[in-house]
């Protein structure tokens, strides 16, 4: 995951990798508003930060940001463009957020991100963590593609799984890696994963033109499970 996207960092368009920093803005507001909730003030937490594409934006919002990434390249990237007193940048090592303290997060950020993680159980462990570093009252903001229980799904999942493989040694590059192309859960999963960490969905919407085959866009508002 680290060697991936440090070299996602290190490309000339890195924002082909990441997004487009032109419509961070536009997206965060549609993240927040479309799961009813403005977030703003105390501590946020922004998982995957990349190049801070939408850290500022962040910092503007809140009293601090911790913003966390796998990628060492990314962040120095994301220090030069967002060289703000109120963003604490820290590495993560990528099973977990190892790097950030217990119940610190008013507000966690996470966009963009899980449907890069190339195995499920890595998915399943960010979950948690996201359990884990949300203060009592917390919430987390989260975009994740979700498949649909079945046997379709199911197959082209193993398929998908099979033919990444073989792509990434025909085609090299950072879009032909498992850390870019990533998994997705299936529906029945994530409702386990959620309940594991101890978080029930307070909110939830869907993208109407998802880009993942069998999948659907899922925005969600996570808080802790009374």
């Amino acid at each position: 995951m680290r060697a991936t996207w440090d070299a996602a960092a290190s490309a000339d368009r890195v924002d082909d990798y990441v997004g487009d920093p032109a419509t961070a803005r536009a997206e965060l507001d549609g993240l927040l508003g479309r799961l009813g909730d403005d977030g703003r003030a105390g501590v946020c937490v922004e998982v995957g930060c990349g190049p801070g594409r939408m850290t500022g934006l962040l910092a503007d919002r809140f009293d601090r940001v911790v913003a966390v990434d796998v990628s060492s390249e990314m962040l120095e990237l994301a220090r030069s463009r967002v060289p703000s007193p109120m963003v604490d940048f820290r590495r993560v090592g990528g099973e977990r957020l190892d790097s950030v303290e217990d119940a610190i997060a008013d507000v966690l950020v996470c966009y963009l991100v899980l449907q890069h993680l190339p195995e499920r159980r890595l998915v399943v462990s960010y979950v948690r963590e996201f359990g884990r570093v949300l203060s009592p009252g917390g919430r987390a903001f989260v975009q994740i593609p979700v498949m649909q229980n079945g046997v379709r799904s199911t197959a082209w999942r193993a398929l998908r799984r099979f033919a990444l493989p073989v792509a990434t040694r025909l085609r090299g590059g950072v879009a032909a890696q498992a850390a870019y192309r990533g998994v997705r859960l299936k529906e029945s999963e994530l409702e386990r994963a959620l309940a594991d960490a101890g978080l029930r969905v307070a909110a939830r919407d869907e993208g109407t033109d998802s880009p993942y085959r069998y999948a659907r866009e899922v925005f969600l508002r996570l808080e802790h499970l009374d």
